[in-house]
């Protein structure tokens, strides 16, 4: 048996796993790998279920599922993820219903209609190369249990994804350069037979080039509004994903930046003229201060010092009613040589920046 990796405290050093072979075997690696972890925030989830709903976990999961066909839509579309989530609850001892709920994040939001959750994503294309990054922000009760899928396959390029313990995950990039950052638009319309967000991040990541990314994210019916940035070594895409549709940014633009609002959606700007939800989650705030910090950016560095701006909201602090925290940041450099990664797996400012190192050789 492998050691357990135990939970993790704010500002610690989150576990990096290292997971290769098919879905099921890297499910395995990471339900054991981080068993114990896993069991903690589960119970956590479960608990912030109960507190929003007013209904127990159980009953929650068993309402949500029974009213999707989001696991039948994983079974066909993406077999090999969905074997993965098989893998994770098996070897982690949690309920399979429970584990597939867990990694349905942003439409499990959408069904209990939880709001306030925010992210903010920069893009900017130089004559050196493509820079990527976000803050990823998530209910504080998620804090603490963040970890590094590396993954590597004979298939698929080498991958460096952000998750949480027990999800598939949030963000990532390869070592082809295909980067995918996302941000959720929760005005847009969702569906509850479309292909999971958790898991359009991972399909995307297994594309070797940027139009191979866009070509994939046009082919699947979407289940949650969502917004993906997604870079290589010669640009940035942006599209704006819903249920009834996808819409890409209409003009090219050097720099990127999205926050929690659509922006290029046909009707857009009567869906971000909703008040509530918007500023409570503070979407209007970073974009304005993000459109104004990114033109002055000329190093890598000095973004990640924009992530850890508690003032503008960047960085997000829990604070009554909105009891959302900044989970994780990524930034990513895609060179025509290199592609540096760099991950901060809690709060910028608070837990330190780390690069994460390829095994596999740059294809230049």
């Amino acid at each position: 048996m492998k050691p357990q990796a135990d939970a993790i405290d704010a500002g610690g050093a989150a576990p990096i796993i290292e997971l290769s072979g098919d879905g099921l075997t890297r499910g395995r690696t990471h339900g054991e790998a981080v068993r114990t972890l896993i069991a903690t925030s589960m119970e956590r989830w479960r608990d912030r279920i109960a507190q929003l709903t007013g209904r127990s976990s159980d009953e929650h999961v068993a309402r949500f599922l029974g009213a999707s066909r989001l696991i039948d839509t994983v079974r066909t579309g993406s077999p090999d993820l969905y074997d993965e989530v098989l893998g994770i609850a098996e070897a982690s001892g949690q309920p399979l219903d429970d584990m597939f709920a867990y990694n349905f994040m942003d439409e499990e939001w959408r069904y209990s209609g939880t709001s306030a959750i925010g992210c903010s994503v920069v893009g900017i294309e130089g004559e050196r190369g493509v820079l990527l990054g976000q803050n990823m922000d998530l209910p504080v009760s998620m804090d603490g249990s963040q970890v590094l899928l590396h993954i590597r396959g004979d298939a698929d390029p080498e991958q460096f994804v952000a998750s949480a313990a027990g999800m598939i995950g949030v963000l990532g990039v390869n070592r082809e350069g295909v980067a995918c950052c996302v941000n959720t638009l929760a005005q847009l319309p969702s569906a509850l037979d479309g292909m999971p967000v958790a898991f359009i991040v991972r399909e995307v990541l297994r594309r070797r080039t940027r139009p191979e990314a866009g070509a994939y994210l046009r082919s699947v019916k979407h289940a949650s509004g969502q917004h993906y940035a997604i870079a290589d070594r010669h640009g940035i895409d942006s599209y704006e994903a819903s249920s009834v549709g996808i819409a890409a940014r209409p003009i090219s633009n050097p720099r990127l930046v999205h926050t929690n609002h659509p922006l290029w959606t046909p009707g857009s700007a009567e869906l971000a003229a909703k008040p509530e939800e918007l500023e409570l989650s503070g979407t209007r705030s970073r974009y304005n201060y993000l459109s104004v910090a990114v033109p002055q950016i000329r190093e890598a560095a000095e973004l990640e010092s924009v992530f850890a701006s508690r003032d503008s909201g960047v960085c997000v602090t829990p604070r009554p009613p909105r009891m959302t925290s900044t989970f994780c940041g990524a930034l990513f450099e895609i060179g025509q040589d290199e592609v540096r990664v760099r991950f901060v797996l809690g709060q910028p400012g608070v837990v330190e920046w780390k690069t994460a190192p390829w095994i596999t050789p740059a294809r230049v």
